[in-house]
């Protein structure tokens, strides 16, 4: 048996594991997660039965940790108005995320898989009902001034002044 399907095994065993709290189990996790490297999003993926939603987003709150000191500062916040850099379109950053907190089968299926360990943003784009979310790598700012159409904008933004819309209290559905 590989080292690494001898790994792939325990990893039912590391995920009933994640609820305890304690500081040696939990470094003890995570290192044994982390000897998986690139690899760990796929070893997950094929358990049967896979993690839950909770088991997942206790990885992602864990591995996050692991890798916080490497990820590259925010260069945008809510009511920034982007460019996306390949496609060209438009919008409004309404929220973000310090790394990417979506669905894997969505990532997968996506054109382009970029880094997930930098700032996601989720992005109104101009003239279209659409929201995307986006890595940070794929978006530049926009220098027009002006606003941005979408139908959700007095929803989440206050005001628009000066290039950019004020982000209002009510939150994002996570």
């Amino acid at each position: 048996m590989t080292a690494t399907a001898l790994a792939s095994d325990q990893l039912p065993y590391l995920i009933q594991l994640l609820d305890d709290d304690t500081p040696a189990v939990r470094q003890a996790v995570l290192d044994a997660l982390m000897a998986f490297g690139p690899e760990l999003d796929g070893a997950l993926c094929s358990l049967t039965p896979p993690p839950t939603a909770e088991q997942w987003r206790l990885l992602r709150d864990l591995v996050a940790l692991c890798r916080s000191d490497l990820r590259p500062a925010a260069a945008f916040a809510p009511g920034d108005v982007v460019c996306h850099a390949r496609y060209g379109y438009r919008g409004v950053v309404v929220h973000a995320t310090p790394c990417f907190d979506g669905d894997e089968e969505w990532y997968r299926r996506a054109q382009t898989q970029p880094d997930k360990n930098q700032p996601w943003y989720h992005v109104l784009v101009h003239n279209t009902g659409q929201v995307t979310y986006a890595a940070q790598t794929s978006l530049e700012a926009d220098g027009s001034g002006e606003a941005v159409s979408h139908p959700y904008i007095p929803f989440f933004f206050a005001d628009f002044a000066d290039g950019r819309y004020l982000r209002n209290e009510r939150p994002w559905p996570e």
